[in-house]
């Protein structure tokens, strides 16, 4: 099993993507976000570069995202989030929809977005949160921002 860490970033460093160069074949992207999205591993969040994110626990901390269910012909998935709130200390956690777009210009689904699964009232396509996926080697890191923000 392999522990994934997210990282959450307004900039990322080109760096890293050569350091990954050698786990990924050349013609295969890194940024295919139903790769990461539908991997059965818990995220944890080890960085972040803005204190605000209402789709990760607003400013919570000890951010982890388990995957529920997903349907690859639909590429939809039902996460997990779970965070510790910064204000109760408390372990809190909310159900998230999760689907997938494609930015301009892309050649696969590299938008994640977030919307409230627990609201039964909310509709199937509302989104809570955008993030692009910036970078992946699809076992220990994945680099996203969020959207329209690079």
């Amino acid at each position: 099993m392999y522990l994934t860490y997210l990282l959450f970033a307004s900039l990322v460093a080109a760096a890293i993507a050569e350091a990954g160069s050698t786990m990924t074949p050349k013609n295969e992207t890194h940024t295919d976000a139903w790769k990461t999205v539908s991997q059965n591993e818990t995220f944890y969040m080890m960085y972040r570069s803005y204190e605000y994110d209402a789709g990760v626990g607003g400013t919570g901390k000890c951010v982890s995202v388990k995957l529920c269910e997903k349907n690859d012909t639909t590429r939809t998935a039902r996460s997990r989030i779970m965070y510790r709130d910064a204000q109760t200390t408390q372990l809190m956690g909310v159900t998230a929809r999760v689907t997938m777009a494609r930015s301009w210009n892309s050649t696969v689904d590299d938008i994640i977005r977030l919307g409230n699964a627990d609201n039964c009232n909310a509709p199937a396509n509302a989104a809570t949160a955008e993030y692009r996926l910036v970078y992946s080697d699809y076992t220990t890191c994945d680099v996203m921002v969020v959207y329209g923000t690079l």
